[in-house]
């Protein structure tokens, strides 16, 4: 069973979810972890992707879309592939995906809008029908 941690963000700009999960994603990266980051789309792919790149002056977070089955990746980001590497999955779409627990940790970060905490609400209910016990952090 994967350990899942919702990060509920108080700011209320509208990246600012995203900014913050680029913080958790560096974090798990330097402590040498693979991390995938699920996305609900193409849009939200490349948005993170380049969110990846410029969220802070001095750092960079290595990343790729995609990575083949021999090769060793620290940090993936689609929308639609499952990384062989399963350790901390980032959730950003409005579901859980069913592979979570493919992983060993899940994070779910949650922006300001109604519709973000709606959708992390069923989020909840659905780890927590699955037997998960989901712990909540406010951010702010």
């Amino acid at each position: 069973m994967p350990q899942v941690d919702f990060y509920i963000v108080d700011d209320t700009a509208a990246d600012a979810w995203l900014r913050y999960a680029c913080r958790l994603v560096e974090k798990a990266y330097t402590l040498g972890m693979h991390v995938h980051i699920h996305t609900s789309n193409e849009n939200l792919t490349r948005q993170m992707d380049e969110l990846l790149w410029v969220f802070r002056d001095r750092s960079f977070i290595p990343h790729q879309q995609t990575c083949a089955e021999n090769e060793l990746c620290a940090v993936t980001l689609n929308h639609q592939q499952l990384p062989t590497q399963r350790e901390l999955l980032v959730n950003l779409a409005p579901d859980a995906p069913a592979f979570y627990n493919q992983f060993e940790r899940v994070i779910e970060v949650v922006g300001h809008n109604d519709k973000m905490k709606q959708h992390a609400r069923d989020r909840f209910r659905f780890y927590k029908e699955k037997g998960e016990n989901p712990i909540h952090h406010q951010v702010s």
